[in-house]
């Protein structure tokens, strides 16, 4: 019991946390369409939304990872966009820049779903269904978009967890020597799920363990926020020109996290679309630009899609 007090404590204290808050704004969402806009607090349709899109090079669109839905709506996304004329690059979670020559040749077809699962150990190292995530691949190659990598691979990111310093690349030092950890938003938004330590290592406090768990977070969205910036300035030559950056919602909620790195180093202007269960209809203020409202069930992305084809 003495040691669960302890522990209650020092997360409070780390994470800043008050009791005392106010309860936040949110707003009640109840729409018959499957989109709704935190911006001006209106259901809207796929059309209503693409159209709202079109003002924007650059598109933050959240993962739900096990969600067929969410997967089959950025493939209409895309293909929708490109059917409008844009030229389209989609930056995905899974991969690091260094799997971009092999995603390029994925990207034109050259390479076969079974090879290209082979290549880059989709089972080990990203272990969700590749079945789910399929269409959004296919609409890439359909519309001869292009895949890349922004992530950072897990051999740094545990050298990063690990503090060691000595074994680190040098561009992955100079990342953890400016890592900001000093957002205090971000560290409330993740204090419940940073309450306890997960995984101890041998002879390490419950404070070094959420200090160092909240360090490779910030790691992860440093790398792809930095990373989806320098991209935006490689890719976005002109007005028909978008970057999709598709990656965890966490990742993007309240835009503190990989989005907001991403404005650190760009001043292009982006909007945010973070998948919602329909079951939920409370949301905060802020938490993102727009929401894609989906059941579980395939069926919903059908008929959106059927809709947005008639």
């Amino acid at each position: 019991m003495f040691k669960a007090l302890i522990l209650f404590f020092i997360v409070l204290i780390f994470f800043s946390a008050c009791s005392n808050q106010p309860e936040p704004i949110k707003h009640t969402v109840q729409c018959h369409e499957k989109f709704y806009s935190l911006k001006s607090a209106e259901c809207m349709n796929f059309e209503q939304l693409i159209a709202q899109f079109e003002h924007y090079p650059v598109l933050f669109i959240g993962d739900h990872h096990g969600s067929d839905s969410v997967h089959n709506f950025l493939a209409l996304l895309i293909k929708d966009l490109h059917r409008k004329g844009y030229k389209l690059s989609i930056a995905n979670e899974w991969f690091t820049p260094e799997d971009n020559r092999l995603l390029a040749r994925y990207s034109t077809s050259e390479i076969s779903d079974n090879n290209f699962t082979k290549s880059v150990r989709w089972k080990k190292r990203i272990g969700y269904d590749f079945e789910s995530y399929a269409p959004i691949y296919q609409a890439v190659q359909e519309v001869n978009a292009t895949l890349y990598g922004i992530n950072m691979s897990k051999t740094e990111r545990k050298k990063i967890s690990d503090l060691n310093l000595s074994a680190m690349q040098a561009s992955t030092l100079s990342l953890y020597e400016k890592l900001d950890t000093n957002i205090s938003a971000h560290k409330q938004m993740l204090s419940p799920f940073f309450s306890h330590c997960h995984a101890p290592k041998h002879g390490e406090s419950d404070l070094q363990c959420i200090e160092r768990m909240y360090r490779v977070q910030v790691a992860w969205d440093t790398v792809m926020g930095e990373n989806s910036a320098a991209l935006a300035k490689n890719v976005l030559k002109s007005r028909k020109d978008k970057l999709i950056v598709f990656v965890g919602a966490f990742h993007l909620a309240y835009d503190l996290g990989a989005n907001l790195r991403f404005a650190r180093h760009s001043t292009l202007p982006y909007i945010t679309l973070l998948p919602l269960l329909n079951s939920e209809d409370k949301i905060e203020v802020g938490e993102s630009d727009y929401l894609f409202l989906y059941e579980p069930e395939k069926e919903e992305v059908k008929e959106l899609k059927n809709s947005s084809e008639s």
